[in-house]
């Protein structure tokens, strides 16, 4: 058995509570939880507040969340990526528009439920590689918020680079949260409630900002990958060293890997990400043990989940 560390107990705090019929104490931490009947054992959250894990104590949240700025970068007009008749994308018969549609439905979907209980504020960057108009009221139409705004904005330069830049020189007019997101990732309802959440507490607990990646990529599991668990909202998050380009990061990380995190879209890298992984090495990355959101490629896009409910929940036929 590992030996463990537990706080001094206070004999004349145990009095008080005794006193009080207050019972919902962790014996061996001796942090005050107050006890919810109602709350089914599980963990208690309070945006930008604390957080109560029932098994581990009280946590005052140190990194308060104000503002999210989402860069959703998207090219109905370009072929799927090395998409020919020898490599398919995992959903059949699937096209560009109803790729990128569905997907921002199942975002849509995801920011609806984290606003149901928390006010705070969003903003929807648009960024576009050639788009139409008849393409980009579609997108209106599915991102019809009450009080978001969505704004559309052309990439000045063609393509996957140019467009990643073009989020790079928005974001720097974002004030808190960045959450860069191709189209072709699918979300899972709980994955924006998660992030927030888990992206203050963990922060806190680092006593620094960091990056999240909404991916459980199946490729951090092939090979004997060093890491380290911790645990978020309702899902266990880990210490990774790669990602693809849809990942969470805020305004002060930008301010201080500016040149690398350009890097990526300024110059030839092997692989294209790598100007990322090597920020991963000074700032910490996390993904969560289970996938969130799930990228729609040729491969399976997820360990255990069953991503293929997500996609047939938000399937969008679009219509010429």
């Amino acid at each position: 058995m590992f030996s463990r560390k537990y706080k001094k107990q206070s004999k004349l705090k145990r009095l008080l509570l005794k006193i009080l019929n207050i019972y919902g104490i962790d014996k061996e931490t001796f942090n005050l939880v107050r006890p919810n009947y109602r709350n089914d054992s599980k963990n208690i959250f309070a945006l930008n507040d604390k957080s109560i894990i029932l098994s581990n104590g009280y946590l005052d949240l140190d990194r308060k969340i104000n503002k999210i700025d989402i860069f959703f970068r998207y090219a109905p007009n370009n072929q799927l990526w090395n998409s020919t008749d020898r490599w398919k994308r995992i959903i059949p018969n699937i096209n560009k528009h109803d790729l990128i549609l569905t997907c921002l439905k199942s975002l849509k979907v995801s920011i609806a439920n984290f606003l149901k209980n928390n006010d705070i504020n969003f903003e929807i960057n648009c960024i576009s590689d050639e788009s139409d108009n008849l393409f980009d009221k579609k997108i209106t139409e599915i991102l019809e918020f009450k009080n978001i705004n969505v704004k559309f904005i052309k990439s000045k330069v063609k393509g996957n680079r140019g467009t990643y830049l073009e989020c790079c020189d928005q974001a720097e007019h974002s004030e808190d949260l960045i959450f860069f997101i191709e189209d072709d990732y699918l979300f899972e309802p709980n994955c924006i409630e998660e992030m927030i959440y888990s992206y203050s507490r963990l922060s806190t607990i680092f006593k620094e900002d960091l990056f999240l990646c909404p991916s459980d990529y199946p490729f951090y599991y092939d090979s004997n990958y060093e890491t380290s668990l911790f645990i978020g909202y309702e899902q266990r998050w880990r210490i990774v060293y790669e990602t693809l380009l849809t990942f969470l990061f805020s305004k002060k990380i930008l301010n201080k890997f500016r040149k690398q995190i350009r890097q990526v879209g300024d110059q030839e890298n092997n692989p294209f990400e790598k100007p990322l992984h090597n920020i991963y090495k000074i700032a910490p990355c996390m993904s969560p043990v289970g996938s969130l959101s799930h990228h729609i490629s040729r491969g399976i896009p997820a360990v255990t989940e069953n991503w293929l409910k997500v996609w047939q929940t938000n399937a969008t036929k679009y219509k010429l």
